[in-house]
């Protein structure tokens, strides 16, 4: 946890690293209960990105004046958990936590992940991404903040609730203009559809010209209720519409 922490105890941006203890436990279970705003970072390494790590930015239930801010979640596996246990076992994994949240939207995917928002990061991170769209660069913070009901992109595991189900023409939509074979779609519940493209997640490395060409379907049905980032740079715009242009 990264929040609530003494002056003394703080190491860096995400705070101190410390066990979770029975006490510390409760005070995770207290904060998700908060009508106010919660972040919650929970991770297995101190300074490490190759680890698992969870992070809630919770919405406050009482605020009106934020129409689009919603709370947010996201799960980091390590690649070396994908390689050893297989994509069917991520896949199964992925349903399993969107069966159980109340989700408008959610994905799975590869990404660029980082713990510092710095600029030598950031730099790395743009001289890499346009050659690997099927990658996500994801900023949870400010995404919560703004995203309403709209949808971040085309990934490879596509978790979809409503009211964005109906607007995408419900399942029977979805089938009728999602008709690649490397596409499947499925039912998770009346309210909760699954679009995956394809049995393995996809870098889309551009040098060896990876067409994508179910990510870019999915990318044009979604076109209409994709999230853009306010005041975004040209450069995020074209990362956000990488599919599209």
């Amino acid at each position: 946890m990264g929040d609530d922490l003494a002056p003394e105890e703080s190491k860096g941006w995400a705070g101190a690293v410390r066990p979770l203890d029975g006490e510390l436990w409760e005070k995770v279970r207290d904060e998700l209960r908060a009508r106010s705003s919660c972040i919650l970072q929970l991770e297995e390494h101190e300074n490490q990105v190759d680890g698992f790590r969870f992070e809630y930015h919770g919405r406050p239930r009482e605020d009106l004046d934020l129409p689009g801010f919603v709370s947010a979640v996201s799960f980091w596996l390590p690649t070396e958990y994908l390689e050893e246990r297989g994509p069917e076992h991520v896949k199964e994994l992925a349903v399993a936590i969107a069966r159980e949240l109340p989700l408008d939207s959610g994905y799975a995917s590869l990404a660029f992940n980082y713990l510092l928002e710095s600029k030598p990061v950031m730099q790395l991170i743009q001289e890499q991404c346009f050659r690997y769209p099927g990658m996500d660069v994801h900023h949870l913070g400010t995404t919560s903040m703004y995203l309403g009901e709209k949808v971040r992109g085309a990934y490879w595991l596509n978790f979809y609730g409503q009211p964005l189900l109906d607007q995408l023409g419900g399942v029977e939509g979805l089938r009728a203009r999602l008709t690649l074979p490397e596409v499947s779609i499925e039912e998770l519940s009346a309210q909760k559809v699954l679009v995956s493209l394809g049995k393995w997640p996809e870098a889309g490395d551009v040098e060896q010209e990876r067409e994508m060409q179910p990510y870019r379907s999915l990318a044009r049905a979604l076109e209409p209720y994709l999230y853009e980032e306010p005041g975004s740079r040209d450069i995020t715009r074209r990362w956000q519409r990488r599919f599209l242009d």
